[in-house]
């Protein structure tokens, strides 16, 4: 499977999700948003099957997304599964945080990013907890638990890749910042400050988030696997 056909069947599911989510249709959610991992999971695992190296952390992550994408959606009803989709977000984002490492030294990379961007990290991270705590109320710990976990991963994305060589890091990069960015909306609206359309605004971009996160990765193994297959042809050369 191509990108352009995961993206095609992807797409198609998230707009029904964000359909389901703007008509109030929750029956049609329940087939809609657990559809999303899958899809991915199937796109990945089916692309790397031939590739042993870095790829069961990413396939991981995604089996812990989809169980914290059913989680929540059936929290909805009950409203006692929240702390539950939060633990298995937060299995998922140590799966990648463990990814991230683990590329960084496939990848062969020495140095690290300029400091300024671990500060800007740990600064937008203690604002947003600052902002949401008074509203938290038993929830304070593992919340702040999970904002220091889903940072860790945005600043080990960070680390992981030569950007100016390997343009699949900055697909990555692109999908842990959209990450923050959907899990900031949830938690300003969940805690501090609802708005409308929120639901939507976290599907969009947590959904296009796990998507540059997979499409990333992929491209990086497909790339390391290359690598020793061009050493056989040079040599074969000489």
């Amino acid at each position: 499977m191509n990108f352009k056909i995961l993206a095609a069947i992807y797409f198609f599911a998230l707009a029904v999700e964000i359909f389901a989510q703007l008509t109030g249709n929750a029956q049609l959610q329940y087939f809609s948003k657990p559809a999303l991992m899958p899809i991915l999971i199937f796109y990945y695992a089916f692309n790397t099957k031939k590739i042993a190296s870095a790829k069961y952390p990413v396939i991981f992550a995604l089996v812990f997304s989809w169980f914290g994408d059913v989680l929540l959606l059936l929290d909805k009803q009950t409203k006692s599964l929240f702390i539950y989709g939060l633990i298995a977000f937060l299995i998922a984002h140590v799966f990648y945080i463990f990814y991230f490492l683990q590329i960084r030294k496939i990848n062969k990379i020495k140095n690290f990013p300029n400091a300024l961007i671990f500060f800007a990290i740990a600064a937008y991270t203690l604002a947003l907890f600052g902002f949401i705590a008074p509203n938290v109320k038993n929830l304070l710990v593992p919340v702040g638990i999970y904002a220091l976990v889903i940072s860790t991963m945005l600043a080990a994305s960070v680390a992981a890749f030569d950007f100016g060589k390997q343009n699949f890091g900055k697909i990555c990069v692109a999908g842990t910042l959209l990450f923050i960015v959907s899990d900031s909306i949830l938690a300003i609206n969940r805690f501090a400050a609802p708005f409308e359309y929120a639901p939507v605004f976290v599907m969009l971009t947590y959904a296009i988030a796990q998507l540059l996160i997979t499409e990333g990765s992929l491209r990086n193994l497909r790339a390391i696997s290359l690598t020793p297959r061009r050493k056989d042809a040079e040599t074969q050369r000489f």
